[in-house]
This record gives C-alpha cells, structure tokens and sequence, in this order.
C-alpha cells in the first residue's frame, strides 16, 4: 500500500480549501494554456493578414510620398531655370548662358545674343571602383562664374575614365595628353568644364559626365570674348 496515500488524505480533510483551491487553481491553468494553443493559429493567421495589409499601406505611402518628392523637385528645377533666365535678362554685364533645354551655349550682352554654339551635354553619372571608389557626377545648374580659360591644355586624363571603361588604369605620367580637352576649356568655379572636342585622347569621342562640349570653331570666338569672373548662368 501507498504510504503517501494516508498523508494526502489527512493534508486534504485537514486543510480542505487550500488543497482544492489548489486544484482549482491548476485545472484553471490547464485549461486556459489549451485555450490560448487552440487560439494561436487563429492569431497567427489574423496577425499575418494584419502585416501584410501594413506592408500594402506603407508602400501605397512610399509612392506617395516619392511622388510627391518628384513634384517638389521638378517645381524647385522649374523654378530655378526661370529665375536663371530672368537674370541673365536683366543683367547688363557680358555673360554667358547655357541653355539646358536647347543645348546651346550663348554669349550674351544684356539681352543681345552675339554669339552662339551648339553642345553636347555630359549625363549625371556615378562611377564605381572594384576598390570602394566612387565619382559622382552632377550637372551644374544657376549661377556660376569663370575660374580659368586655357588653351590647347595637356591634361592628366583622370583615374575614373579609365575605370568606366573597365580599364586598368595607367601610371599618372603615361595619362597626360597634351589637347585632351581640345583646343579650348573654360572651367567654371564649381569644375564645370566647357571645352572644344579634344583630337586626341581618350576624351575625343565622349562628352564627360555633366560636362559641356562644343565645337572648336564655334567656342573659339566664345573663348575669346571672356574672362575669369564672368557670369555664367546655366538654365
């Protein structure tokens, strides 16, 4: 016979509501932990739902704020490019005016265009290294002033032509090419550069990114008529 049989039956007749209260107490809790298994693939269904209709909202407000952020970028554009041309209107200085949306580079005093070249503009552009490395590359729009002009410049073609290209790139003296950026460059005081086709190098068939390329023979009387500090506004 059970020995601990005769000491449950005396706990129990001598403390009867702590012991069935006990009993209680963990019949509740048996029942309420398979209440709550019961429940749990209905909440987990339930939660699913819920996160994927989350997900469909929070990317219907992604796109709409992307939208919006466009809308607000091409209003900020449209308004620059406006207050450009206004200026350079109003402006009685000799100027330059790069006009983005006919790809023409003009000499202008006052209102008056006195001369006029046709570009060829450089896309915005980022280029990546194997390394880490990267040039970013942003075509410059407002006002701007000239920082130096140069003729026939030999150049030092930089590392990031050549890691376009997926080139290896050479030694720092075997890069430089005399006339690289062709027979005239005006750079500009945020590095824009303005330049006549180069003949030869390896920029003679491209336009560099977020760079402006005339013809020589179009740019030369442009070139001439200039100095350092002259307005340029690009619109």
């Amino acid at each position: 016979m059970d020995e601990a049989a005769p000491r449950r039956e005396g706990f129990r007749r001598e403390h009867p509501v702590f012991f069935w209260g006990s009993v209680a107490l963990i019949a509740l809790f048996v029942l309420a932990a398979g209440a709550v298994a019961m429940r749990i693939p209905r909440y987990n269904r339930e939660a699913q739902g819920f996160t994927q209709q989350m997900t469909a909202a929070q990317k219907q407000t992604q796109a709409e704020l992307l939208r919006h952020r466009e809308q607000r970028t091409k209003l900020a554009v449209a308004l620059l490019q406006r207050d450009m041309r206004i200026r350079s209107l109003e402006t009685n200085k000799r100027h330059l005016a790069i006009v983005l949306k006919d790809s023409v580079l003009e000499l202008r005093q006052g209102r008056a265009t006195l001369r006029r070249a046709k570009l060829a503009i450089g896309p915005d552009s980022i280029v990546r290294a194997p390394d880490g490395r990267q040039w970013r590359f942003v075509r410059g729009m407002g006002e701007r002033h000239i920082a130096s002009r140069q003729q026939n410049p030999t150049i030092t073609v930089p590392e990031w032509v050549y890691v376009s290209r997926g080139q290896p790139v050479p030694p720092e003296g075997e890069r430089r090419v005399a006339g690289g950026m062709g027979a005239y460059l005006i750079a500009l005081d945020d590095g824009t550069q303005i330049y006549s086709q180069p003949q030869a190098g390896p920029l003679k068939d491209v336009v560099i990114p977020a760079g402006f390329m005339a013809r020589a023979r179009d740019l030369v009387a442009i070139f001439d008529a200039v100095k350092e500090d002259t307005p340029v506004y690009i619109y």
